[in-house]
């Protein structure tokens, strides 16, 4: 069976850990070269080693997505190493206080919105100038089912990522005449540090916490990478919700 991604270049941002973790080694494993991005380098590191132990192609760097200035540097450095950028995949994030909206301070709101808008934004806009020589690309970014249904103390990051998912409809319309896809994942919960750190279950099992179905990391990489291939060629501007059916069901009471 043919590579997705052989011959193809992605940058992914959050790669030190959870779903960008496990994206660095679902897009390898498919023939992508990597450009491992995170503000934590060594753990960018670690990950791009693991894809160059696998026969892979892979470079680490360190970038504060919220720095336009460390993104455009982190663009030109994958340009640098492999010559071509065809997907950006966006899965640094930030959760966020867990408090009711009214307690949240400005500076935990700007935060959150920094790494979760403005990152993606930034790395978009450096993507698609890096894209158009190629003729085109693919960006596929981190929603979530908090871009579509509130869920209590958590409203600085259900704010967010309802605008991370505008954001994705007008990075496909503004783009698609350039041969740029842009879409989302939008999943429920996800088995990695993120989470777990704002449930505050440690390494304890997550339905101790009422969740009764939460995804891999791995699960969640193949959508992005499902996205960011050919397969999904006729998807532009939409988010792939991955939530178990949560949002099919209605909570009136019968």
């Amino acid at each position: 069976m043919a590579e997705r991604m052989a011959g193809r270049t992605a940058l992914i941002t959050g790669a030190a850990s959870g779903i960008g973790l496990a994206s660095t080694a679902r897009f390898a494993r498919e023939g992508a070269a990597i450009a491992a991005v995170d503000i934590d380098l060594e753990g960018a590191r670690q990950a791009a080693d693991a894809v160059v132990a696998e026969g892979g192609l892979a470079v680490a760097i360190a970038c504060d997505v919220t720095r336009e200035a460390e993104v455009e540097a982190a663009v030109a450095q994958t340009l640098d190493a492999f010559g071509r950028l065809d997907a950006l995949v966006a899965c640094a994030g930030h959760p966020g206080p867990v408090t009711p909206l009214a307690d949240v301070e400005e500076h935990d709101w700007d935060v959150v919105f920094d790494v979760n808008v403005k990152g993606v934004w930034l790395c978009a806009k450096h993507a698609i100038r890096a894209m158009r020589p190629a003729g085109g690309g693919a960006i596929a970014v981190m929603a979530s089912d908090s871009s579509f249904v509130a869920a209590p103390g958590i409203g600085a990051y259900c704010a967010s990522k309802g605008a991370v998912l505008m954001l994705v409809k007008s990075l496909a319309t503004d783009h698609a005449a350039e041969g740029i896809r842009a879409n989302a994942v939008a999943p429920s919960i996800v088995d990695t540090p993120m989470p777990r750190l704002t449930l505050g279950a440690g390494d304890r099992d997550l339905s101790e916490f009422g969740v009764p179905d939460w995804h891999t990391a791995d699960e969640i990489a193949g959508h992005l990478l499902y996205l960011c291939s050919d397969d999904a060629r006729g998807l532009n501007g939409t988010a792939l919700v991955a939530d178990f059916g949560g949002m099919a069901r209605s909570t009136f009471p019968v």
